[in-house]
């Protein structure tokens, strides 16, 4: 594929001029490149290819290529997340327990899983990194009315909606912090502290988790929920020329995909406790879930893409970049049945 027909392809999907199917097809095709890409013939070239990013990694700055972020994904209209996703505003994975699971009970499953793997109890001081719509804090701060919550956000709009939605639950256990992580520091030491899908941006996780440990009590845990596949660790950068699918949605630099294992190889200041490991499916089915929302509220979807873009072309490329974000996902966590990309959850505490 020339660079004109990828950028044809590109330009053609966020029109809607090709149908849905085909579009996950060329996914699924793009995901089976980056295993024949990643998959190894022996395991001692497996291993070496993770170690030689896990090096490079710590020769890294924490994070690097911020600037680069693709704003519709972190600044989406308020109107729009409350129609995409469920009423907790949970913008990472739910759990679904069974097929009958609705959106707003996996949002909430795995809230709880969250607290008791994270071993949550009545006053303890918490701190959750990188809080997006505050859908931990909340959660935590409404059933724990005894622990004291601080969430971490560097979008103003994500602090005012918290902030709203402590007055609106008449939270008082609740306070948000506008910072940037990597340079965010603090007195304070906390019991527990969550980081939930903040690593896939980072790159030094050794400098993470260095600064994460200084905020922690000395009996104090961390708990960490990452994407990641069951082997592989690698930059999000494209396999090869015809590679349409890898920075579409993330651009180059701006994404580390881990391996399941890789932060076991960054315990200079923290030490695993436990690790789990959940399907890609519940990931998968919480992307076709968003997609779901968005497309039983089409018009309204529209709508609110039309009040932020100039011309009527540029809301529907908006429209067709978050039905086909949402593909990604659902085709990426669902692929070969879950079993290849996935979630894992490991609990740390401080050396």
């Amino acid at each position: 594929m020339q660079l004109k027909e990828k950028e044809e392809l590109l330009r053609n999907m966020e029109l809607g001029l090709i149908p849905d199917q085909e579009i996950r097809q060329r996914i699924r095709i793009e995901l089976e490149k980056r295993l024949q890409w990643g998959y190894k013939e022996t395991h001692e070239e497996q291993l070496s290819q993770l170690l030689d990013l896990v090096h490079s990694l710590k020769g890294m700055k924490m994070a690097t290529e911020m600037e680069n972020l693709d704003l519709k994904l972190y600044e989406a209209p308020m109107e729009f997340l409350k129609i995409q996703h469920g009423s907790n505003m949970k913008q990472s994975a739910g759990y679904y327990t069974d097929e009958s699971t609705t959106l707003d009970e996996a949002e909430i499953a795995m809230l709880d899983l969250y607290m008791e793997r994270a071993q949550i109890k009545d006053g303890q001081s918490v701190l959750d990194l990188g809080c997006g719509l505050g859908a931990v804090a909340l959660f935590g701060a409404n059933k724990f009315k005894k622990c004291q919550f601080t969430g971490v956000t560097s979008s103003v709009e994500q602090k005012d909606y918290i902030e709203g939605k402590c007055k609106e639950l008449k939270l008082t256990n609740v306070k948000v912090l506008l910072a940037d992580i990597t340079t965010y520091e603090t007195e304070e030491r906390f019991d527990r502290i969550f980081a939930v899908e903040l690593i896939e941006h980072m790159k030094n996780y050794q400098l993470l988790l260095k600064k994460i440990s200084e905020w922690m009590k000395d009996d104090g845990l961390l708990f960490v929920e990452h994407v990641c596949h069951k082997t592989l660790a690698y930059h999000y950068e494209p396999v090869d020329a015809e590679d349409w699918y890898t920075n579409y949605i993330f651009p180059a630099g701006t994404l580390t995909l881990s391996s399941a294992s890789m932060l076991l190889y960054f315990q200079d200041d923290v030490s695993v406790v436990n690790q789990w490991t959940l399907s890609g499916k519940h990931y998968s089915r919480s992307h076709e879930e968003w997609l779901k929302n968005m497309d039983k509220n089409i018009v309204e979807f529209k709508e609110i893409m039309r009040s932020i873009t100039k011309t009527e072309k540029e809301a529907i490329k908006l429209l067709n970049f978050w039905r086909i974000f949402c593909m990604c996902g659902a085709e990426l966590f669902g692929y070969k049945n879950g079993e290849e990309w996935m979630l894992t959850h490991l609990l740390f505490k401080k050396k």
